[in-house]
């Protein structure tokens, strides 16, 4: 089957902001350009306009939020999708998250539509992996941990193709208009954290702007910081924002909230504190990375460990050590000597992004394994 007649549909839960729900926007972006037809299937959520400016159909269904799911709305859940399966002349089924992974893949094997379930981190509850994984065609894992998380589970082969970064989209821009919008003096250093405010990446946050407040009272007293994201544990980050804040002599944090813009976010940065796909987009845009995630510590990303910070997913799929304020202060605060010590791992990061994480490299690999699950 040539390109021009793939007809895929890509599944999701709910298309709130998140790494495998930007990373299915960005691919989707790419897969259109190609002249693939792409239908997008979830419940909704905040990206819901972004997904929209693909002008591609957009079905909204009312996956649940785990499994098992009751009989009488699965066979209905079922009976939809596989109308729209039919109604959009689907050729393959390609999925991220495990509920609608599950009922997706359900009605394409009734229909006899091949189904791919890309894996995007160690969270999955493991019960529910059990039931999706033996239902998939082929199994994509985004990471070498994640691969081997995997492999545990099941004896069916898997391949890794890494998250995709629009390389264009998130590149060095003037972040200048954006300071002053923030009240940002010039000569700031700024450090910035992004994360879904949620689980474990709140506690890493929380652990953050106490080091932060170690770095400003102690070191660096032109410290600015900007946290994006949002998340059910937001007032806990503004509760220690305010703590912090009255133990100092400015108000040197800004909470920015969940943005859909975030490349012009990593413009303002220094240095980014992240994980996973915001390690990769900040690296895009020629910012060093100090790597911190939901397995724990890897530390400032270099060119000399560039290799070692992807096998374990900048600190989300596997860590060097755990994360702790002392740590972290210790290394951004080190980090700054020699002066061009973080201009330097900016710069090699971005070739390195251009190198081996372009969107467009995932997206020719996913082809090349789509063609070989779509017949004709």
């Amino acid at each position: 089957m040539s390109e021009s007649t793939m007809r895929v549909l890509m599944t999701l839960d709910g298309i709130d902001v998140g790494g495998t729900e930007t990373h299915v926007l960005s691919l989707a972006e790419e897969m259109i350009n190609k002249g693939i037809g792409i239908v997008i299937i979830s419940r909704g959520g905040s990206l819901l306009q972004s997904f929209s400016r693909l002008q591609c159909p957009i079905y909204q269904v009312p996956f649940p939020y785990s499994l098992p799911i009751p009989a009488d709305l699965q066979e209905k859940l079922c009976k939809e999708i596989k109308q729209i399966i039919m109604t959009e002349k689907i050729t393959l089924i390609h999925s991220h998250q495990t509920p609608s992974a599950f009922l997706t893949f359900q009605a394409a094997k009734e229909l006899g539509i091949p189904s791919i379930f890309t894996v995007h981190g160690t969270y999955y509850p493991k019960s529910e992996l059990l039931r999706v994984l033996p239902l998939a065609n082929k199994i994509i894992c985004v990471s070498p941990p994640i691969q081997q998380f995997i492999q545990k589970l099941t004896d069916q082969p898997t391949i890794i193709i890494p998250n995709g970064i629009d390389t264009t989209r998130y590149s060095p821009s003037d972040s200048s208009d954006l300071k002053v919008q923030l009240g940002i003096p010039k000569d700031s250093f700024v450090l910035l954290y992004s994360s879904r405010i949620a689980w474990t990446k709140a506690n890493i946050c929380m652990i953050f702007l106490r080091a932060c407040k170690d770095l400003k009272l102690s070191g660096i007293p032109n410290l600015y910081v900007v946290v994006v994201g949002g998340g059910p544990r937001f007032k806990e980050i503004r509760d220690i924002t305010d703590t912090i804040h009255r133990s100092s002599t400015d108000n040197f944090i800004s909470l920015v909230g969940e943005r859909l813009d975030l490349q012009h976010y990593y413009s303002l940065a220094d240095c980014v504190v992240g994980t996973g796909r915001v390690a990769l987009e900040a690296m895009a845009c020629s910012k060093p990375v100090i790597a911190a995630g939901s397995h724990g510590y890897f530390g400032l990303v270099e060119e000399h460990n560039f290799e070692d910070a992807w096998h374990c997913y900048f600190g989300d799929h596997g860590s060097l050590k755990p994360c702790s304020r002392y740590t972290m202060a210790n290394d951004i605060r080190s980090s700054l000597a020699p002066s061009d010590r973080l201009l330097k791992a900016g710069s090699a990061s971005r070739e390195w992004m251009l190198k081996k994480f372009n969107i467009k490299f995932s997206v020719a690999n996913l082809l090349e394994c789509y063609k070989t699950l779509i017949k004709g």
